[in-house]
């Protein structure tokens, strides 16, 4: 069987590490700015089919946000440590929340950022060369990690945005 093909998620720009955790600071916000006055039907519409909606994409933030929080910790805190991979799209399918869940939802995400940037802001230089072994990426560096988060949630705000959208279906 073939190797599954990955690439970690690359900001548009370089940035140094103070923006890195700035910017990873800001995503709940914007996101929150994002979706906060849009109606819930409005929410809830998959501008294709199969596509997320913008409230599909909140609901694998708020997921991935705590996967790689816990995976960070593991890079930081143990040895080249396993990095269990998830089915993305089972968590989403199988979440049972509701759109008039959102507000909890976004502080989860906004809790868990908080907790995130805490963590990494302490850490030495040095410990942002450790490492991991991802099930399909392989090895990873925490810093090209974060990096790769920050990148892949700026690809879901663009998403959540094309979802409410005027011009969507």
């Amino acid at each position: 069987m073939p190797t599954p093909v990955f690439s970690l998620y690359q900001l548009d720009r370089p940035i140094g590490r103070d923006e890195l955790l700035l910017e990873l600071a800001k995503v709940p916000q914007r996101l929150m700015q994002l979706i906060g006055a849009i109606p819930a039907g409005q929410l809830d519409r998959e501008p294709a089919p199969g596509e997320w909606s913008a409230f599909k994409t909140c609901l694998h933030l708020r997921d991935a946000a705590f996967v790689y929080s816990a995976r960070f910790r593991w890079i930081v805190f143990d040895n080249d440590p396993p990095l269990p991979n998830y089915d993305e799209d089972n968590w989403v399918a199988a979440a049972h929340d509701a759109v008039s869940d959102l507000p909890e939802i976004l502080e989860e995400i906004a809790a868990s950022r908080r907790d995130l940037v805490r963590v990494l802001s302490r850490l030495p230089d040095a410990a942002w060369e450790r490492t991991g072994r991802h099930e399909i990426i392989g090895p990873v560096v925490l810093d090209s990690y974060v990096r790769h988060q920050l990148a892949h949630e700026e690809m879901h705000l663009a998403q959540a945005g094309r979802a409410l959208s005027p011009g969507s279906p």
